[in-house]
């Protein structure tokens, strides 16, 4: 039987990632669903006040939780849900998982109880515009944390969209699915689609490929819903006809009153693989020329496209006797392997994609990906500094230098 938490439970937080603060106590204050092996509650900090997320996944093979990819994605963007790590209780055979708390509804009861702000059509279609590019921002951030194999996140639909009602707050929520970089067990272990019927393409149903187009086929389809308040395809008949029909799959459908260079962006969102914008960056560059034609492209001072953005720090590490000094942008990765590329093919158990470095503003940070993968010697837990150590079996990792271009 499994332990599911209830109202007024507490909860100490010893979890690993880039969790707030030290000796977190969490008290349950609500269940926000259950079903079988999964369970979600709103906890409070009982020192601080401060709300979270909490995502509960339950195993009877405490082996297979690793799996639970949704932790490790750490990102830095104010249009995505912040995750602050991962949790694995084996007392309770449970895998805890510590989000952002986010107050506002997701895009599907938004538009179905029609309380977007504004009293005249044109403003109500600028707070479409202002959700509908922050949503586009978010996804351009964790596809270009690892350009070379980007963040896929496989399940984009509105229910996965939370926003408010005058577009003030949009985040995406909702990485179970994730496809996380250089991950031989995302595409292979879980090899289903497991993205939503109607916005998933159905052309990678069932597949082992996790390619940007996906996610751009399914943003398509909720810019649409964005902007006309309509699932595109609705309904079994119309959904059955979808995962059948190519033709049908890949068209758009009308959308009275709304301009057709907007249409015209959407439909090649959405259109077969060959025709269909191949990454986020064209598609983010023609809605914001449409958009500053027409007058109505918002400003965004929250972006995470500062000064400091163009600047670099210098990071150098040995990873067993072999040393590395890449340059660091802001808000990038660096992937730290184990292992040749063949023997990674492999999926071997002593290689992979063991742990990445990452930058914030004027810190380097660390995101541990592989569960025998260890601090040794960290002086800062929320930050990396010259001389921390990391160890994984007998290979040791080690922090050499840590400066910026400017400081030679």
């Amino acid at each position: 039987m499994y332990q599911y938490f209830k109202e007024g439970d507490f909860l100490t937080w010893k979890g690993e990632g880039d969790f707030p603060g030290e000796g977190l106590v969490l008290k349950m204050v609500r269940e926000n669903y259950r079903s079988g092996t999964k369970q979600a509650m709103v906890a409070e900090d009982i020192r601080t006040g401060r709300r979270y997320f909490l995502k509960i996944l339950f195993c009877e093979d405490m082996d297979r939780l690793f799996v639970e990819k949704e932790s490790k994605v750490q990102l830095y963007s104010p249009y995505i849900v912040r995750i602050y790590g991962g949790m694995l209780d084996v007392e309770g055979r449970r895998f805890i998982t510590l989000v952002e708390y986010i107050d506002v509804p997701d895009l599907s009861d938004l538009m179905r109880r029609r309380e977007t702000t504004g009293e005249t059509w044109q403003e109500k279609l600028r707070i479409c515009d202002r959700i509908a590019m922050k949503f586009l921002y978010g996804i351009r951030h964790y596809m270009s944390c690892y350009e070379n194999d980007p963040i896929i996140h496989r399940d984009l639909k509105p229910e996965n969209v939370m926003a408010a009602r005058d577009g003030s707050v949009v985040k995406i929520i909702d990485f179970d699915w994730v496809h996380l970089h250089d991950s031989v067990l995302t595409c292979n272990l879980r090899r289903e689609q497991k993205g939503t019927p109607g916005y998933a393409d159905p052309g990678y149903w069932n597949s082992y490929v996790c390619r940007p187009e996906m996610d751009i086929y399914s943003a398509g389809l909720v810019l649409y819903f964005i902007y006309t308040g309509k699932h595109h395809f609705f309904g079994a008949e119309e959904i059955n006809r979808y995962m059948e029909d190519p033709d049908y799959a890949y068209t758009l459908k009308d959308m009275p009153g709304i301009d057709p260079a907007l249409t015209g962006i959407l439909a090649k969102m959405i259109a077969p693989e060959q025709d269909r914008y191949h990454s986020i960056e064209p598609v983010i560059r023609d809605m914001e020329t449409y958009l500053e034609q027409e007058g109505r492209l918002p400003d965004f001072p929250e972006q995470l496209e500062s000064e400091s953005q163009r600047d670099t720090i210098r990071l150098t590490y040995r990873v067993g006797d072999i040393k590395y000094s890449p340059y660091i942008r802001n808000y990038r990765f660096v992937p730290i392997y184990y292992g040749t590329r063949q023997e990674r093919s492999k999926n071997g158990p002593y290689s992979g994609h063991i742990l990445s470095f990452y930058r914030v503003d004027d810190q380097v940070r660390v995101l541990l990906l592989h569960e025998d993968c260890r601090a040794v010697s960290l002086q800062r837990d929320s930050q990396v500094t010259e001389g921390d150590k990391f160890l994984y079996h007998d290979t040791e990792i080690e922090v050499l230098q840590i400066r910026g271009r400017d400081r030679r």
